[in-house]
């Protein structure tokens, strides 16, 4: 009757729907050491959970919030960012340059050249500056943040 009732149980468990006290029931039996050979399975699972609740963290966690770690990666990013940026563009003229065959985007006046290049870099540029001017905003919550939280 009893391997019925802890079968039950494992199924209840399995399925998260047990009490604090099924649990309980179960754990005692899985250590009892008289587990039906079927179940032994699932002893070494009981056991870690009892060792587990024996161990403690020894080491001091300290938390200091610091908003300046977080302003110095986030310009650290956007440096990056801007870097990157600046190589794949310059990775795109040299490769352009180098594949004189194809006639898409080659201009015969390099004045005329020199212009589209300016206008397609304010135009990247607007965008790159379009996008930073939210940074603005996260900044003023961060000052928002830091004074609430002192």
């Amino acid at each position: 009757m009893e391997l019925k009732v802890i079968e039950g149980l494992l199924d209840k468990y399995f399925e998260a729907e047990t009490s604090n006290a099924e649990e309980a029931q179960l754990r005692a039996y899985f250590l009892s050491g008289d587990v039906a050979p079927h179940l032994e399975q699932y002893i070494p699972m009981f056991c870690l959970f009892e060792q587990a609740k024996t161990e403690n963290l020894d080491k001091k966690v300290r938390y200091t919030p610091s908003s300046s770690r977080f302003e110095v990666g986030r310009k650290k990013v956007y440096s990056w960012v801007a870097i990157a940026a600046s190589i794949v563009i310059l990775m795109g003229i040299v490769v352009q340059q180098e594949n004189q065959t194809s006639e898409f985007g080659t201009y015969e006046d390099p004045e005329l050249a020199m212009q589209k290049t300016i206008e397609a870099l304010e135009m990247m540029s607007v965008y790159m500056n379009a996008g930073t001017e939210d940074l603005g905003y996260i900044e003023e919550f961060n000052s928002t943040k830091d004074k609430i939280v002192k």
